[in-house]
């Protein structure tokens, strides 16, 4: 993205999307109620649509895991699955060598509990690669926030008016130039803590999202 330091205040606008009409349409009633001109917010306009997707495929950009040398490109979900089952397995990894270090092929326990050590450690990863970046990307049924919500774009950037939007429960909430170019996202709603990033793998997991009667 832009850096945003780069762009004066008075040549940015916010670019909100909202779950539902409803959610839009109170955030509108509430930036008229602290003064912004009618004229200054807009509601689905295509070209916002197309602003605000734009911001959200930049953000995903920006947040990917970008690895040239080893030819990996994860997107955020992606990357954070890679990152929670890689060392899920790396631990069970671990755990497993204690037992199996008791096998007598040589040398004292502990050598062999390295040796062993290494391999579930190696073994964990390798799982997390295979497994972690499609449990954590979004499923195939899945539309982005701009695709699914309803767009508010305001000719306008201050704090003030960042809190009014957030106030009502946006999916993203971005700063774009007057020419829709993106500049930084605010807020998103993709879960961030490792809590509530597992439990979203979990369910991945457990999903069928390629059952042919669905």
């Amino acid at each position: 993205m832009t850096e945003p330091t780069f762009i004066p205040e008075s040549e940015r606008e916010l670019i909100a999307v909202y779950p539902d009409d409803a959610h839009a349409q109170q955030a509108r009633t509430a930036l008229l109620d602290v003064g912004v001109q009618p004229e200054e917010i807009h509601l689905s306009e295509e070209g916002d649509i197309v602003a605000a997707l734009r911001a959200e495929m930049s953000d995903e950009m920006t947040r990917s895991l970008v690895a040239p040398h080893a030819g990996v490109v994860y997107p955020p979900g992606s990357a954070r699955g890679f990152t929670i089952i890689g060392l899920v397995g790396a631990v069970i990894g671990i755990a497993a060598a204690f037992p199996l270090a008791l096998i007598d092929f040589g040398s004292t326990y502990w050598v062999r509990w390295l040796v062993w050590a290494v391999v579930g450690v190696g073994f964990g990863f390798a799982v997390g690669v295979v497994a972690g970046p499609a449990g954590g990307a979004p499923r195939p049924g899945e539309l982005s926030p701009a695709a699914r919500g309803t767009v508010l774009r305001v000719e306008r950037d201050a704090q003030g008016l960042r809190r009014i939007l957030e106030s009502f429960e946006p999916l993203r909430l971005d700063e774009i130039s007057h020419g829709g170019d993106p500049i930084d996202n605010i807020y998103t709603s993709m879960p961030t803590d490792t809590a509530e990033v597992a439990k979203d793998i979990a369910a991945n997991v457990q999903g069928d999202d390629y059952n042919p009667e669905r």
